[in-house]
């Protein structure tokens, strides 16, 4: 709680709880409405609010599991009683990411997949990407000792935007950034839209975005905690988080270290003939990160907040003797925020991020031209993204959201990368969107919205998107359209790079990639079932891939194998079906299950799509009662993946696997402890093929965890 403005004229207090128990309702947030004013209910379910500067507010309670209330306030009043009943947990989630303005999931115009807190709680995922494995089946990862590249409805991670609280993760390794970077225990939801959606987000979300918020506590005076997770091969996971709420001044600091020995899945690799040999290569070798970061937020009226943040990662590997080099990647990021309440839960914001990123190989013995010792950078990447936007509530009926953004990437030549003579390259964008959400008539809403861009090198786009719900009783029936495309990166452009004798070189003649989506959604939404099936297309064109070219004299004097370029030489068509419920029966019982169906088609080889997974599934089953101060919840979680296709490699099996896991929550005064005890991959799979073949997994078999969060709010 704290104190909103020196001309403070009132206050308000009270209490929430249950509508049919009368039980305190724990952690509700309580909000006046166009403000920054706002507190969380305590043990007991009660609320003041202080120092609110004289006028009429409307006054919001909420919390995920239950119904949202709203009441008018406009003097002194003490001894408010707010009844609050009970909801389904994923249809109250408050959600941001399909419109770029906040809605009710199930209110939301266009169709979104949440995983909120508790579900992550739950699943008790060792990291981000093993979390969004275990619960979204359109998303998959095919893992390598380098990088983690992660996959959406048939297209790879370069066609997949992330983002943290509506901010690009820059800094990528083969057009997939490093989900490591994201502190899990600081997560709050993660919000999914598939498809495309260039129109509120440019260039990159042709498969889909992904944003992921994060949980910082604006309303305790402090909330310290501390997250553990170990597992076998020497995986550990741990997270310090401290929140700091002092009047007009908020800190919120962060810090994780995740790290794991490595592991064989084959003693043995395949010769050049064929034949096998044993091996000390590992999928995974020993490895760590450590990921700090902080954010100072400064009240500065009721209705003006700033923010600045900076975070700072690495990530690095031990693969000597083996290899004679080790990767190191090292990201920084720092930017503000200035954002003005208005009217009508309108607003005005303000903001600029900046990020660079540098890959380094550590060479551990002498390689060819490398001496032992040296410490050779071969990416030097920076981003900067700064943005105006305004969204404003035009009466009851609609909702304008516009802006302004600019956005710069810049590539440094590196050994490994030259731009051209050594150069370093940079390119812009600008652009202009503007959004409509307007009810049309009585439960019938639509989105209208697009982008105008003017990008340094492909010039002129213009991306338009239509979005049209209509709820009929406890359903919800959705149709959209949206456009999208993806420009050429400066190392598509410009770079020509060499890596095991093999050259690639870059193209100014490239355009960029396009895509057309479309998608059907009926969803039906009660407090005890959640169900929902969406059917889609994306149609793409232009896609950039590799062209074989025919080897020099000069190339083959040199050992190069093999030399290809950058070009547009593809396009493709993705037909999916997405199916889905939860099922809340009672007595602390819940099911959920999810199938995905994508069906991506190379239209030019009229082949699937590289690496490309037609059937998936996930499943979940859970139970959990309270007893006084302790509550216990146990979970099943078990996920199918088809085979993974592939013309390059061989296509990697089907296969599944099945997590069980405890959680045990023990509340205190203001003390909350929650270990946790669990097995993963009960059944043991393991993809034991010689090394270097198309892993379906690099799970290493049935492990055992053990977790400890440990909570302190005051």
């Amino acid at each position: 709680m704290y104190a909103a403005s020196a001309y403070a004229q009132f206050s308000v207090s009270g209490r929430v709880v249950d509508s049919k128990t009368g039980e305190p309702v724990q952690g509700a947030t309580v909000r006046l409405r166009n403000t920054n004013i706002g507190c969380a209910t305590d043990d007991e379910g009660k609320f003041l609010l202080r120092n609110i500067p004289d006028g009429h507010y409307m006054m919001r309670i909420s919390r995920m599991d239950y119904a949202t209330q709203s009441c008018p306030v406009d003097g002194d009043t003490d001894g408010m009683l707010v009844k609050m009943d009970e909801g389904a947990v994923t249809l109250n989630q408050v959600v941001v990411t399909g419109t770029g303005t906040h809605h009710r999931l199930k209110d939301s115009p266009v169709p979104v997949e949440v995983i909120g807190q508790e579900e992550l709680r739950q699943a008790n995922a060792g990291s981000v990407e093993d979390a969004l494995q275990k619960l979204v089946p359109s998303i998959s990862f095919q893992s390598t000792s380098l990088s983690n590249n992660i996959y959406m409805n048939g297209l790879s991670g370069k066609y997949v935007l992330v983002l943290i609280n509506g901010r690009k993760v820059a800094g990528d390794t083969s057009g997939n950034v490093d989900l490591s970077r994201i502190n899990l225990a600081r997560v709050k939801r993660i919000e999914i839209v598939k498809g495309a959606a260039s129109a509120l987000y440019g260039s990159d979300a042709m498969a889909g975005v992904i944003n992921i918020i994060t949980d910082e506590d604006t309303r305790d005076l402090l909330n310290v905690m501390s997250d553990t997770r170990i597992s076998s091969h020497g995986r550990l996971t741990e997270s310090a988080n401290a929140d700091v709420n002092v009047g007009w001044f908020s800190s919120h600091t962060s810090y994780q270290r995740q790290q794991a020995d490595g592991w064989k899945l084959s003693d043995y690799e395949a010769a050049d003939d064929g034949t096998l040999v044993e091996t000390d290569k590992q999928p995974v070798y020993h490895w760590f990160t450590n990921d700090i970061s902080q954010t100072f937020t400064f009240r500065a009226t009721e209705r003006l907040t700033f923010d600045i943040f900076g975070t700072y990662s690495t990530y690095e590997n031990d693969r000597a003797p083996v290899v004679k080099y080790n990767i190191e990647h090292k990201t920084y990021q720092y930017g503000g925020m200035a954002k003005y309440m208005l009217p009508h839960s309108s607003y005005l914001e303000l903001g600029a991020t900046t990020t660079n990123y540098r890959s380094f190989q550590n060479y551990t013995e002498k390689s060819g031209s490398h001496p032992a010792g040296e410490h050779m950078n071969s990416k030097d990447q920076d981003y900067t993204n700064a943005y105006l936007k305004g969204v404003f509530r035009l009466g009851d009926a609609n909702t304008l959201n516009v802006g302004l953004d600019y956005t710069g990437d810049a590539l440094k030549s590196t050994a490994t990368s030259n731009l051209g003579d050594m150069k370093d390259r940079s390119m812009y964008t600008l652009a202009f969107y503007a959004q409509d959400e307007v009810s049309i008539i009585r439960n019938l809403s639509a989105v209208v919205g697009f982008r105008y861009i003017y990008h340094e090198t492909v010039h002129s786009r213009f991306n338009p998107k239509l979005s049209i719900m209509y709820k009929w009783g406890d359903f919800n029936l959705r149709a959209s359209y949206a456009s999208a495309f993806r420009a050429p990166t400066l190392q598509q452009l410009y770079a020509i790079s060499e890596k095991s004798n093999k050259i690639t070189m870059g193209s100014t003649d490239l355009k960029p990639e396009t895509s057309n989506f479309y998608t059907l959604n009926a969803e039906y939404n009660t407090s005890f079932l959640s169900a929902s099936v969406s059917v889609y297309q994306n149609d793409i064109r232009n896609l950039i891939d590799y062209h074989r070219l025919e080897l020099t004299d000069e190339d083959k004097a040199n050992g190069i194998i093999s030399r290809q370029a950058y070009a547009n030489v593809g396009k493709a068509r993705i037909r999916g079906v997405d199916v889905g419920f939860t099922a809340h029966p009672g007595a602390g019982f819940t099911f959920g299950a999810s199938y995905n169906y994508t069906h991506a088609k190379d239209l030019v080889a009229d082949t699937p799509l590289e690496r490309s997974v037609r059937h998936s599934a996930t499943f979940n089953a859970g139970w959990g009662r309270t007893w006084g101060i302790y509550t216990l919840d146990v979970s099943l979680f078990g996920r199918y993946q088809g085979t993974r296709w592939s013309k390059v490699y061989d296509s990697s099996p089907a296969f599944q696997t099945w997590d069980l896991t405890t959680r045990h929550v023990i509340r205190l005064k203001d003390f909350t402890l929650e270990p946790g005890l669990g097995v993963e991959n009960l059944f043991n799979y393991r993809d034991d093929r010689p090394y270097n073949s198309h892993y379906a997994t690099l799970n290493p078999g049935r492990s055992f965890f053990a977790s400890l969060l440990v909570r302190f709010k005051q």
